[in-house]
């Protein structure tokens, strides 16, 4: 089929090679444009760009698609179908009526639940039992659109965003192209199943501050935060002396004797490092001091970089 593929992040890049790996034909990438990344602030093109480039195909990058001059240019591609996937952009009326089969959206979640920028995070965060992916059909309305075929994924008590990210994005890959192949065989698209409005539920941007930990909630909550904070935006807290921790790797203690006042330090016989919660408390097993390389808890403490007793996050 020919497909134009709308996509930004790392998360999109699976899905991009996939289709070129099937044999479609890409007639153009469409991506963020560059922006300034490290110390010296030199334009960066997103993993997409960059992934696109290596496969010798057409990159556009253009800042709005609002004008009519990029809504002509992305028309006369006839394309069968595009594919977007984490873009980044909103796609107006005239692009989604474009392409002869419109355009077709992977979300990483089980749809209507997590409508918006950061299903996975949210999924992690509400301890969810389930999620996966959906393939459907854009409409103007955000992901509210008929979803044309899904696939689930089971998450558990250890799953984390990083895990979640690298899950959804294979399993999106895989059923994009069988979904695709199904439509090249039966030239129209299949019936979508109407999203129920009763049940959707909505989810915003991440920003820098959900990784912030309030050790004042509960053990369960204090480590789901952590896991769906784990990549971006990173689970931190505050050292007493305001340099802030980063939580790479954590565990939920299951120690009912573990007790102490919110974000109070206590350190184990074999150097295990807990800190309390409102109930219970959360171990802390890979920790990194700003400024500092990443290190295990028994490492930490024997620096001399916390000690029993500490109360962290009370800056």
């Amino acid at each position: 089929m020919r497909l134009i593929f709308m996509g930004s992040p790392a998360f999109s890049v699976p899905v991009l090679e996939a289709l070129v790996a099937a044999g479609h034909e890409i007639v153009a990438v469409y991506t963020q444009p560059p922006r300034p990344a490290g110390r010296g602030k030199k334009q960066r093109p997103c993993p997409v760009h960059a992934r696109a480039l290596a496969l010798t195909l057409d990159v556009r990058h253009p800042a709005s698609l609002k004008e009519a001059e990029e809504q002509a240019a992305f028309s006369e591609l006839r394309a069968d179908a595009a594919v977007v996937v984490a873009y980044g952009l909103l796609l107006p009326q005239e692009l989604l009526d474009a392409p002869a089969h419109g355009c077709l959206n992977i979300h990483a979640s089980l749809l209507p639940r997590w409508r918006g920028a950061s299903p996975i995070q949210s999924a992690i965060k509400a301890g969810d039992e389930l999620s996966g992916v959906c393939i459907q059909k854009m409409v103007l309305k955000l992901d509210a659109g008929d979803v044309l075929v899904s696939s689930e994924i089971p998450l558990d008590s250890e799953s984390t965003s990083p895990w979640l990210f690298e899950a959804c994005a294979v399993k999106g890959a895989e059923l994009l192209c069988q979904f695709i192949e199904q439509v090249n065989a039966e030239k129209k698209l299949p019936e979508g199943v109407k999203q129920d409005e009763q049940l959707a539920s909505h989810c915003g941007k991440v920003k820098k501050s959900d990784g912030e930990l309030d050790w004042a909630h509960s053990a369960k909550d204090v480590y789901r935060q952590i896991r769906a904070s784990l990549g971006w935006p990173g689970a931190l807290s505050s050292l007493p002396n305001g340099d802030n921790l980063k939580i790479l790797a954590a565990q939920f203690c299951t120690n009912s004797n573990i007790r102490g006042q919110a974000g109070e330090v206590i350190i184990g016989e074999d150097f295990e490092l807990y800190v309390c919660c409102q109930d219970g408390a959360i171990e802390l097993v890979e920790v990194q001091r700003s400024g500092k390389s990443k290190t295990n808890a028994k490492d930490f403490i024997n620096g001399n970089n916390i000690s029993a007793g500490q109360i962290l996050g009370a800056n």
